[in-house]
């Protein structure tokens, strides 16, 4: 039975999990306006207060990798790689938007959208397990312009651009708003497959997909 230790910072709350065999069995959220900075290592130390598991015992440990915000996805990277190292155990990297559209149960396609402002966004369409489209950063208004008419949309992009999606895609569905952000759990059963399948890494990297600000900041004043 594999434990997974599960950790998420790329969007609005910060969370930590663990999982057995692809199931969260402990999870702790914090959406409380802290910097992810400040809660996420209380989160992660509260999952192992009652000596149920040791994090000595964890067989890997799972970053959320992005996309998102560019700072909080760098403090769990950080820290997915500090505990590993220390603990000389594989990462696992899961994507974002992979880990919300895999929180849908249904048999049409789904989008996970990442509100990024301005009408920008970042997305990836999946259908029956399958990536069609990769994790990418677009404009709202032309990524809608190739997707199935039947896509379901989930991620706070859809509940932002929901009229704009409906005016668009009549036929277009919507996740339930209860799993619409990201929390730790979401990215149990990904990360149980990739464990499974030897898809681990030493050292987990942020998918960045647009330059930071520094590097656009420097870009314009170079």
């Amino acid at each position: 039975m594999s434990s997974i230790l599960l950790i998420s910072t790329s969007g609005r709350a910060a969370s930590a999990a663990i999982a057995k065999d692809g199931i969260t069995i402990k999870q702790a959220l914090s959406d409380s306006g802290l910097t992810h900075s400040e809660t996420i290592m209380p989160l992660i130390d509260s999952l192992f207060h009652d000596g149920d598991i040791a994090l000595a015992g964890i067989d890997a440990v799972c970053a959320d990798v992005g996309p998102g915000s560019f700072t909080g996805v760098r403090i769990g990277v950080c820290i997915a790689n500090a505990i590993a190292y220390a603990l000389n155990k594989p990462v696992i990297e899961v994507s974002s938007l992979e880990a919300l559209a895999r929180a849908i149960e249904t048999s049409r396609p789904v989008c996970a959208l990442i509100d990024a402002r301005n009408g920008n966004g970042y997305a990836a369409l999946y259908h029956n397990g399958n990536e069609l489209i990769p994790p990418s950063p677009v404009i709202v208004d032309e990524l809608l312009g190739k997707l199935p008419e039947n896509t379901v949309f989930t991620g706070d992009g859809a509940k932002i651009h929901r009229e704009s999606i409906l005016s668009r895609m009549p036929g277009a569905g919507f996740a339930d708003e209860a799993v619409y952000m990201l929390t730790a759990g979401m990215l149990a059963a990904p990360a149980n497959e990739k464990l499974d399948s030897n898809l681990t890494v030493k050292e987990a990297q942020p998918l960045y997909l647009r330059p930071t600000q520094a590097e656009r900041m420097y870009k314009e004043h170079k």
